[in-house]
């Protein structure tokens, strides 16, 4: 009978790890820590199979458990708190009362399910793998409904246009009850979802699921890209959420012409850390933009780079995988640098600087490179799209859809899609171009100066049509359609 290595931390009224130790099976006790460092500091060794918690839990977050979790270890703990408990399950984490037998904490110490009795954890909480699932099936937890998100509603103005602020919330990101309360009586009755009816609705022939927008570094207009994207799709009836995920210079607030300062993507990742993230988290964290008499969602980025490491990998993770779940479209702007500390990989689990920016791409469906057309940018993004094409730990990341922005003859000579073409050709990776857009100056700096998107400030201009059909949207057709139905 092999020994099965426990260390444990903190008491209730119960001492259970007398009574573990009674059963004389090959569960035992490796060390009693005095507080969570110091139990994390003994996991780090790798001298135990599994880690008990008992009592005192506020501090359990989904970084800390999945660092206590390294290497296969099981987490189990012990609370009188039922909140806690229901928290901790759906983090992924065995969670029983006070009451638990020994018989059925040493097979939940061992990683075998409870066969039942006292303490076992009660069925109204949910399966106890949400969370690491979401995570770690990246490529395989796909096949949620994005027909349909909870429908947003506008509730004020600030800035230039009319948005739905986030609801007040407590610092750990809960929801303050009063505003739960008066939110769930806004919402109204629970819709069931329509997919054939969204379907109906959403005229854009642009593959659902998570966009991210990358490209190289500089300005090449990463977030132009992808504020116009997520705009012409929400234009043809589709739910669509912007994310700004840059961690290094977040714009789209600014771009939209909001006066928000709230971090909404900060925000979620915060509940999904404490495993308080839902369809109700996530409404109350984003912001409702009007757009030509329809609207898109957005999750604001941090308004200080300094913030960075507040967007987690694991978090960051579980967070994509509901927004797909509710939205059809997802459009992420990321920060261009993709590079990971070895060092950090392999001897601690710091957060690594542009783990945002690599965790988005991992989960994407859909990779947009964008670089501009002049000789200090384009060669970054022969360059960029390399790197990223190089093997990874873990997920791949796969083939990005490259995206020449900025084109014009004034820096590239005569025929420049031509030449541009012939230049990826011979020093490119093997994805060909897929998309040019023009420069167009003029039509930025009108959505700019007035906090537009081009379908408002140059519905005409060339960019905007190409970017248009970056989204699937042909706009002659869609006119024709519409002077059709007007002669009827």
């Amino acid at each position: 009978m092999s020994r099965w290595a426990v260390v444990t931390m903190g008491r209730l009224s119960v001492d259970h790890i007398a009574a573990v130790e009674g059963l004389q099976g090959p569960v035992t006790i490796e060390r009693r820590c005095t507080d969570l460092p110091e139990l994390i500091a003994v996991c780090r060794t790798g001298r135990a199979d599994a880690a008990l918690i008992i009592g005192e839990t506020h501090q359990l977050t989904a970084t800390v458990l999945g660092e206590l979790q390294a290497g296969g270890r099981h987490v189990v703990v012990i609370s009188h708190v039922a909140e806690e408990r229901s928290r901790l399950q759906r983090l992924g984490v065995l969670s029983f009362t006070d009451e638990v037998s020994p018989s059925v904490l040493a097979q939940a110490l061992m990683g075998a399910e409870p066969m039942g009795g006292a303490g076992v954890p009660d069925s109204s909480l949910g399966p106890t793998s949400g969370f690491p699932s979401a995570v770690a099936d990246i490529q395989h937890s796909r096949n949620g409904d994005t027909n349909h998100p909870w429908p947003p509603t506008s509730n004020g103005s600030t800035g230039d246009r009319d948005v739905k602020t986030p609801d007040a919330r407590t610092p750990d990101g809960a929801l303050e009850p009063e505003n739960a309360a008066a939110q769930q009586d806004a919402a109204g009755p629970e819709v069931t979802p329509d997919p054939e009816g969204a379907a109906l609705r959403d005229l854009s022939g642009a593959p659902r699921g998570i966009t991210v927008v990358w490209g190289a570094p500089g300005s090449p207009g990463r977030s132009t890209v992808a504020v116009n994207l997520a705009a012409e799709l929400a234009l043809q009836g589709a739910s669509v959420l912007l994310i700004d995920a840059d961690t290094i210079a977040a714009s789209l607030v600014a771009q939209l012409g909001l006066m928000e300062e709230t971090a909404g993507l900060a925000r979620v990742c915060r509940a999904a850390d404490l495993g308080r993230l839902d369809a109700a988290a996530l409404q109350a964290a984003t912001t409702t933009v009007q757009i030509s008499g329809t609207q898109l969602s957005l999750l604001s980025g941090l308004p200080r780079a300094q913030r960075w490491p507040e967007l987690r990998e694991r978090s960051l993770g579980a967070v994509l995988e509901l927004v797909r779940s509710h939205y059809a479209h997802v459009i992420i702007d990321v920060a261009a640098p993709v590079e990971e500390d070895e060092e950090l990989s392999f001897d601690t689990t710091a957060p690594q600087r542009n783990a945002a920016t690599l965790t988005c791409l991992r989960l994407a469906d859909r990779v947009l490179a964008v670089g501009a057309a002049d000789p200090v940018s384009f060669p970054r993004l022969v360059k960029a799209v390399e790197a990223l094409a190089l093997p990874a730990e873990g997920a791949s990341l796969g083939q990005p859809e490259v995206v020449i922005n900025k084109v014009r003859s004034e820096v590239i000579g005569s025929s420049p899609r031509d030449q541009l073409s012939q230049t990826w050709l011979r020093l490119g990776p093997a994805a060909p171009i897929q998309a040019f857009l023009p420069w167009d100056p003029a039509g930025c700096d009108a959505a700019l100066l007035h906090g537009q998107v081009l379908a408002e400030a140059a519905p005409d201009s060339a960019l905007r049509r190409s970017i248009a059909r970056l989204a699937g949207v042909d706009l002659q057709v869609r006119r024709r359609g519409l002077r059709a139905r007007g002669r009827r």
